[in-house]
């Protein structure tokens, strides 16, 4: 593999202690009060998460990663989205070197960035919006505290959205290996359930060994009202995990046997959820890899948007729409014409919108006839570039039927909520879904790990077994307790 490095000028970064939003001012005491009431209600909402403050061990590498990703996003805009990727932007490297106040060097490498960086516009994430959460100027980092025992470091920006996870370097080159096959699957399947993966760095400390780690989006995002959550794989041997009683502030994931009797309730939305855990499932089998998971986050007391406008129906199509096309990663048009906005998968749920929407007809008792647009909806279509001189939601639904040939596949009309991707509303709650951990391929220590097992848990019922087994083992497991 050829590698395209680039050696950056050395640069000075200093690893003061971030200080926080409650700096002594001339406002005095009713400042200090203001803050630190806000410091309390931030620190109730972090159940799980504690700050990374000067003494955390890992403080500072995250502050070099910090200057790294700033540096690269600010300074390179070559490195950009781009309309139409070539084999060399797989396989780039960039690495720049920095100093220290205390004249230590660390080095920084980011790779693929192009790749990535369209992968983001692909998921709707903008570089401004990024960099902000990813590497803000001052705001600490999180690191996530949970009972997970895979030996790796969670990282949390400070509003929780995004992750930084490191990773093993075996994993990290097979993630290479196969990430022109990951981008073209989001394009084809713009609401896949696959954890999306945002970037690929390394940071190297003079005198300490490489670490790699990537960022991505949290599937538990806004995590505030997440009251229970899951981490399942399909199997039972094994996969028990005691709740957590105590007050420890430790977010607790439960596993397959604590979900065995559970049931996720998603109404009209099962049939696309179920066909799309088939096509994710079938790329991993295609990769050969095992052991993956479905995460699962439930909130209680779901609060639907109530009866839906027309102008919440415009705006979700909007929102639902790719912003990659099937054979590049060029945006589609940013206006969308009514009869762009089409697939099956969302038809059942909009003659439902439409039901609500239409008003009894006064000739004919029973029979509805369709809602005329006020000024305001008709404004809102009009900005959003959504008119065709008809703007009836049955003739939404019409044309969308029409056009489903010209999108890509297995869409859903998309909540309006944050992390739209991984969210699902249900019946009673409103779910947060998504794959994730899918970097192990059955190789040899994976035969010998699951002939361990087997003695262990007594069952041959366990997560490490062929890709195949494990593929339809996890969809037939999910598939029977979706309604």
């Amino acid at each position: 593999m050829t590698h395209v490095r680039k050696r950056g000028r050395v640069g000075s970064f200093a690893y003061g202690k971030i200080m926080s939003d409650n700096n002594a001012t001339e406002e005095g005491p009713a400042r200090g009060k203001s803050n630190l009431w806000v410091r309390l209600r931030k620190r109730l909402q972090r159940r799980g998460v504690v700050e990374v403050d000067i003494d955390h061990h890992r403080y500072k590498m995250l502050n070099c990663i910090r200057e790294g990703i700033r540096n690269l996003l600010l300074k390179h805009p070559e490195l950009r989205p781009k309309d139409r990727l070539t084999p060399d932007d797989y396989t780039h490297q960039v690495e720049e070197s920095f100093q220290t106040k205390k004249g230590k060097t660390f080095t920084f490498c980011s790779y693929a960035s192009s790749v990535f960086a369209s992968i983001r516009r692909a998921v709707s994430v903008t570089e401004a919006d990024y960099l902000a959460a990813v590497a803000p100027p001052s705001l600490p980092y999180l690191e996530f505290i949970s009972n997970s025992k895979s030996g790796q470091d969670f990282f949390l920006s400070n509003d929780q959205q995004y992750i930084l996870k490191t990773d093993k370097v075996y994993s990290v080159q097979f993630f290479l290996s196969f990430l022109g096959e990951y981008l073209e699957h989001f394009q084809i399947y713009p609401h896949s359930l696959i954890v999306k993966f945002l970037g690929l760095y390394s940071i190297q400390i003079e005198g300490e060994p490489k670490i790699y780690f990537l960022s991505m989006q949290s599937i538990f995002f806004p995590p505030s009202n997440i009251d229970t959550r899951f981490d399942v794989k399909g199997c039972l041997g094994g996969r028990y995990q005691k709740p957590n009683t105590s007050d420890e502030d430790i977010l607790t994931i439960l596993k397959d046997q604590n979900f065995e009797h559970e049931t996720i309730r998603l109404g009209v939305q099962k049939a696309w959820f179920v066909k799309q855990l088939k096509v994710d499932v079938d790329f991993f089998r295609d990769l050969g890899v095992q052991d993956y998971s479905l995460l699962i986050g439930r909130q209680k007391c779901l609060k639907l948007e109530g009866k839906s406008s027309l102008q919440s129906v415009v705006q979700r199509v909007q929102r639902s729409m790719p912003h990659a096309s099937r054979n590049s990663v060029s945006p589609m048009n940013d206006v969308c014409t009514v009869k762009q906005v089409g697939a099956a998968s969302w038809e059942i749920e909009m003659k439902s919108i439409i039901s609500e929407t239409q008003a009894p007809s006064t000739n004919t008792p029973g029979k509805f006839t369709e809602t005329k647009l006020s000024s305001e909806n008709d404004n809102t279509i009009k900005q959003t570039g959504i008119n065709d001189g008809t703007c009836s939601l049955k003739n939404l639904l019409q044309q969308s039927k029409e056009s489903e040939k010209c999108l890509p596949s297995n869409l859903r009309l998309l909540p309006n909520c944050p992390n739209p991707l991984h969210v699902i509303d249900g019946e009673d709650y409103r779910y947060y879904l998504g794959i994730i951990d899918f970097f192990t391929q059955y190789q040899c220590w994976q035969r010998v790990a699951g002939v361990l097992k087997t003695v262990k848990n007594l069952t041959t019922d366990h997560s490490t077994v062929p890709p195949d087994v494990y593929a339809d083992r996890f969809v037939k497991f999910i598939s029977d307790r979706t309604k």
